[in-house]
């Protein structure tokens, strides 16, 4: 099999499989609105960053369907670093899964302060503070390297990028409000996306 046809397989599945693994967590932990203390209001970031999936979603298809109308955005990667984005992916989910594990009922699909809210200081947690957005960024920072597209990967990693330091802002905040010292404490021995190398 020609190794465009075959990114252009893997792209889809990627964007099938971080669409059915959101679906179950959101099924799964559903906050009632009775648990819920705050919660993040739609403002300009978050409905820019949904505006930016609209072209981003259209470009994926053109390059499934019709890929030659998006060739004029090709980079030329080599082979292998396109593999790397598959890998990179495989991370993203990895750690999404392996977050998503250690967070468990503290889990929501949007920004929010919950009653019975603890502080999650295990799995991935012991060095970042949001590693489901790293996962994020792993995850769509890799269609720039399947599809070789700078048009793709620059409007996915835009759309999360707005979204994730938007999000991280206002949990911090809450988190601060809702734990105090001791959450300032964890801010301090950990990073945000990375782990810190300096403590």
């Amino acid at each position: 099999m020609e190794n465009e046809t075959i990114f252009r397989i893997i792209l889809p599945i990627l964007f099938i499989s971080f669409v059915a693994h959101r679906g179950y967590y959101s099924r799964k932990f559903s906050p009632s609105a009775e648990n819920t203390i705050k919660q993040r209001e739609e403002k300009t970031v978050p409905m820019l960053a949904n505006l930016l999936s609209i072209p981003g979603l259209l470009a994926v298809v053109l390059y499934i369907v019709y890929p030659g109308w998006v060739s004029w955005a090709s980079l030329p990667f080599p082979l292998w670093l396109r593999w790397a984005g598959v890998g990179m992916a495989l991370a993203g989910f990895l750690l999404l899964q392996w977050a998503h594990q250690a967070l468990s009922k503290n889990w929501s699909d949007t920004p929010r302060l919950m009653k019975e809210q603890t502080l999650t200081v295990g799995g991935p947690y012991r060095w970042i503070r949001h590693p489901i957005y790293t996962a994020f960024l792993l995850i769509m920072g890799s269609t720039l390297f399947l599809s070789a597209n700078w048009l793709i990967g620059g409007l996915w990693i835009g759309m999360t990028a707005l979204e994730v330091f938007s999000r991280m802002q206002f949990e911090e905040a809450l988190m601060t409000e809702r734990f105090g010292d001791d959450y300032l404490a964890y801010m301090k021995r950990t990073g945000r996306l990375l782990p810190r190398l300096i403590r």
